[in-house]
């Protein structure tokens, strides 16, 4: 089996047929990444975070050869994919300073305590130690970002982690040269060959998690995709965690309060809608407005002007289709629509379906549908005990959005809602843009996410691939050599 890049604006393949990994080529990949832990989890956090500054000046140098590859495979145009590489080096490099500072990795002295027990205890020294080989299979929405030098694979790296990608089909060329640049980088600067790998293909992926091996898996994508390979971590004789995000319906609730300029709130909606033709994990999937609101005349007038760009990939597209025309019979919406696009390219026109709360509330299931595209739901309500009612019914998500004045009456029964549901709430801001940051959280209830105790941006996602191991009463010569040396050597 290949694998071959197609253009999704021309529906043309082009560039070198890609192999499928083997068998046979996985074990000696998987073999070569086990010996390479054993060296890598022991180098010191400078040594690490040296080899991630290279990585991170390695992408800028070779920053237009990358976006050229990537946006004939995506089509996501080069002003997205030069921010995309420089929030991808930026994120590298935090890991990389927070690693050596010794915010995330430092080991806690619980000193010992003379006194009958329960307040007497002997010491105990918790530290942290690698999980071992990360399986990360990456996404096709951010070929960069949350691909092969994403924060799953940046975040298990700086953690000691040996790591081995399993490309995306719709990136092939991007993640093997994204590779192979991040690789001479990290081996360059003194890091073992095997530290990062990378496999193509759908069996080698499974192949991968199942192998005993592999102490942990990451992913971001479909929840069918995503489910799979979450029942293969558990289903294993020794189960590992697999850090899942499985998409979203992200809810968006505007009070009455809120809308000052239809015109305006219109526009802002639209963007944050299409941006990215819709292929965002974090898009307002579904949004409710007051009934008697001008908003939806204006979005109406406003989205006739709207034109499409190309989804990443022809699989893209069918599931996005296929999506949108279940959610429309089943909900018999008002279909507000922009512009289409003929060719041979994968476009479809821009589209809103409009209905109610109430109508919904007999349709609950046409909530659990994702349309990964541009297409957008508007529900209007009369009271916000309607969209609460709806809300609590509704999947886990990643975000949700509330727009309102902070002195309307609706907004923190609507705010508890949304924390009810979400694993991020923005005040006043539209939920797609996922700023890297200490205080973020991507990640939410399920589906959003598999392990909603933990977030794949942001450096807290680290400690999903740290383990904790405690020293009890370990005498000072040997707490020095082992137990302190976790974080020093």
């Amino acid at each position: 089996m290949t694998i071959q890049s197609v253009n999704p604006r021309t529906n043309e393949k082009f560039g070198p047929v890609i192999p499928e990994t083997t068998s046979i080529e996985l074990d000696e990949i998987i073999t070569l990444s086990q010996t390479s832990l054993q060296i890598w989890s022991t180098r010191s956090p400078s040594f690490r975070a040296n080899c991630l500054h290279s990585i991170a000046n390695a992408l800028e140098e070779n920053i237009e050869e990358l976006v050229k590859i990537s946006d004939l495979e995506t089509g996501l145009g080069e002003i997205r994919l030069t921010g995309e590489i420089g929030r991808t080096a930026f994120q590298i490099r935090e890991f990389a300073n927070a690693i050596q500072a010794g915010d995330l990795i430092a080991p806690l002295v619980d000193s010992a305590v003379e006194l009958p027990v329960p307040q007497g205890h002997p010491q105990f020294v918790r530290t942290l130690v690698p999980i071992g080989i990360v399986a990360v299979f990456g996404a096709s929405n951010f070929p960069f970002a949350f691909s092969v030098l994403g924060g799953d694979t940046s975040s298990a790296l700086a953690a000691g982690c040996s790591v081995i990608v399993k490309a995306h089909p719709a990136h092939p060329q991007t993640s093997l040269r994204t590779y192979e640049i991040a690789n001479k980088a990290m081996v360059d600067a003194g890091a073992p060959k095997g530290t990062l790998a990378l496999v193509h293909g759908v069996e080698s992926g499974q192949m991968l998690l199942r192998d005993e091996r592999v102490q942990a898996g990451a992913f971001t994508g479909s929840k069918h995709g995503g489910r799979a390979l979450f029942d293969i971590s558990t289903a294993r004789k020794n189960p590992i965690p697999f850090y899942g995000e499985l998409g979203s319906v992200n809810p968006v609730i505007v009070l009455r309060s809120s809308i000052a300029d239809p015109k305006v709130f219109a526009c802002a909606y639209l963007d944050s809608l299409l941006m990215g033709n819709g292929q965002f994990c974090t898009n307002p999937s579904v949004m409710f407005i007051p009934k008697d609101s001008a908003l939806s005349a204006e979005i109406e007038t406003q989205i006739i002007d709207r034109v499409p760009s190309p989804f990443l990939s022809q699989a893209t597209k069918t599931l996005h289709d296929k999506n949108r025309e279940d959610l429309r019979v089943l909900i018999s919406p008002k279909i507000l629509s922009g512009q289409g696009k003929e060719g041979a390219g994968f476009y479809s026109a821009p589209m809103i379906f409009l209905s109610t709360v109430e109508h919904l509330l007999a349709n609950i299931s046409a909530l659990t549908i994702e349309c990964f595209g541009p297409t957008g739901l508007i529900l209007t309500y009369t009271s916000i005990s309607e969209v609460i009612d709806l809300v609590m019914k509704m999947d886990g998500a990643l975000v949700g959005s509330l727009f309102g004045d902070s002195d309307d009456a609706d907004a923190m029964v609507a705010g508890r809602a949304l924390a009810g549901k979400v694993g991020r709430v923005a005040w006043n801001a539209w939920p797609t843009g996922v700023a890297v940051t200490a205080g973020q959280h991507h990640g939410g209830p399920y589906p959003a996410s598999t392990a909603p105790l933990h977030t794949s941006v942001g450096l807290s996602a680290i400690t999903r691939f740290l383990r904790p191991v405690t020293f009890q009463s370990l005498p000072p010569v040997l707490l020095n050599q082992v137990a302190m040396n976790l974080a020093k050597s």
